[in-house]
């Protein structure tokens, strides 16, 4: 684990933060998200910017350099996010420990209070029953088939109209632009065992029920 990068990582949410002509609103918001975690009516009333919010997270437990979902929570809540929300799920999957969950053996467990990172994500919480070639396959497929339909698609996911504008500008190729949806998608998104029907149905809105069928069909091959 690196504490300069989280520490960058987070001066960058801070700095994005402040940036905000709406940053005031923001906060309040956000204190009232995480007001469980702030755990205290004197501390809540004291916090007047994201700095100390975040370190009230940090005093808490709530928020390390192991754990950085709060950051992820913050960014979500911004415009023209997807750079940091991209150097969040990268700093994830480079620093956060990831310990597997079989969700359909834990089903009675509480689900975990942090996300993986997007590899580990989809073939150890997504689909137990999915071989990791075979979710791997699905989402190869995704990338390279989806073509002009990438935004379409990034919609029917949910994705907020401000990150597919900004991934438009920020990659050439529709294949990396597909995969950024893609990822983003699992990575913030999606449903432990709904995923694969919910992309299903995003691609079918997206007039591409010709790579639904085929995704279907990898769903069952014996791989």
């Amino acid at each position: 684990m690196t504490l300069s990068e989280y520490s960058h990582l987070r001066e960058q949410v801070i700095k994005s933060f402040s940036e905000n002509e709406r940053h005031g609103q923001l906060l309040s918001s956000l204190k009232e998200l995480f007001r469980e975690k702030i755990n205290s009516p004197r501390r809540f009333e004291e916090i007047t910017t994201i700095g100390q919010l975040l370190r009230i997270l940090e005093i808490r437990d709530a928020l390390s350099e192991n754990n950085i979902q709060p950051l992820k929570d913050i960014v979500h809540r911004l415009p023209s996010n997807s750079r940091l929300l991209q150097r969040i799920i990268e700093y994830e999957q480079s620093h956060v420990p990831v310990e597997p969950i079989n969700y359909y053996a834990s089903e009675h467990l509480p689900q975990q209070s942090h996300r993986a990172p997007v590899e580990s994500f989809v073939t150890n919480n997504l689909n137990t029953t999915m071989s990791e070639k075979k979710v791997q396959r699905i989402k190869q497929t995704i990338i390279e088939d989806i073509g002009v339909f990438w935004k379409d698609f990034g919609r029917s996911l949910g994705i907020k109209e401000n990150t597919i504008d900004e991934i438009n500008e920020d990659y050439r190729k529709v294949p990396m632009k597909a995969k950024q949806v893609l990822e983003i998608y699992l990575e913030t998104k999606a449903d432990s065992k709904t995923w694969f029907y919910d992309i299903c149905e995003a691609l079918e809105s997206s007039r591409r029920k010709d790579l639904c069928k085929k995704i279907k069909k990898i769903s069952v091959m014996n791989i």
